[in-house]
């Protein structure tokens, strides 16, 4: 009986916002420190991310699109649409914000439908459905792949997107994540290389590359051309 990992389709968003609302004092991204029980990652700062579900495939969710959707299929590929959604819905779960989407529903329900999302009690379309979301998957900018080497406990084919951090607060859903840091990114490089906090390697080569740029809107232009030399 092989002992292989199978390697799971996943998706993952650099949350990036200016530190200060002139864009001087430069970038800081959102870190989320996963829970010490994890098997994968325990205690490591990530970004707001996880493995795709099949609901988030579902053609209604495809239906309330508003742009963006044709570019996401052109750059994921076959998982291109579902992998926009489950990043949309990982940063929902694991830090409460919606971003890539607006909210025409009932707002009041948020709280709520996060932590049924979270105990799995009910599927992104339901959330979708319930707030009424329109997405603009437009607004992720999809930049690189990363995928699990062999020989870890699990493994993930994850697609990294890059958005501007909606309004809102980021908290921590105290399961999934147990603390929430707006890192300037050259501080978690060095907070790492002390051995003060754990970054997993395309976390830490993410925040080496944003340490070039100072502000949000520098930040997405260079990912996704860097992204595009890459691809050509």
């Amino acid at each position: 009986m092989s002992g292989a990992v199978a390697v799971r389709d996943a998706a993952t968003t650099v949350l990036l916002r200016d530190a200060d609302p002139g864009g001087t004092d430069g970038l800081e991204v959102l870190l989320l420190r996963r829970h010490g029980s994890h098997v994968f990652g325990a205690n490591a700062y990530v970004f707001p991310g996880g493995a795709i579900d099949a609901a988030d495939s579902d053609p209604a969710l495809a239906a309330r699109c508003i742009s963006g959707a044709e570019q996401a299929t052109t750059e994921g590929g076959a998982v291109g649409l579902a992998a926009a959604m489950a990043a949309i819905r990982e940063c929902f779960e694991e830090a409460g914000l919606l971003v890539g989407c607006a909210a025409r529903g009932n707002e009041g329900q948020r709280d709520a439908l996060r932590a049924a999302l979270n105990d799995q009690s009910r599927v992104w379309r339901d959330v979708a459905d319930v707030l009424d979301l329109r997405f603009t998957l437009d607004d992720l900018r999809y930049f690189a792949h990363w995928t699990t080497p062999a020989g870890a406990p699990k493994r993930y084919s994850t697609r990294f997107f890059a958005a501007a951090a909606p309004d809102g607060e980021a908290r921590c859903d105290g399961h999934e994540t147990t603390h929430v840091w707006w890192a300037p990114p050259a501080e978690a490089v060095a907070a790492h290389d002390r051995g003060e906090i754990t970054l997993m390697t395309p976390t830490r080569a993410t925040l080496e590359t944003l340490r070039a740029y100072g502000n949000t809107a520098d930040a997405l232009a260079g990912l996704v051309e860097t992204a595009a030399v890459l691809r050509a």
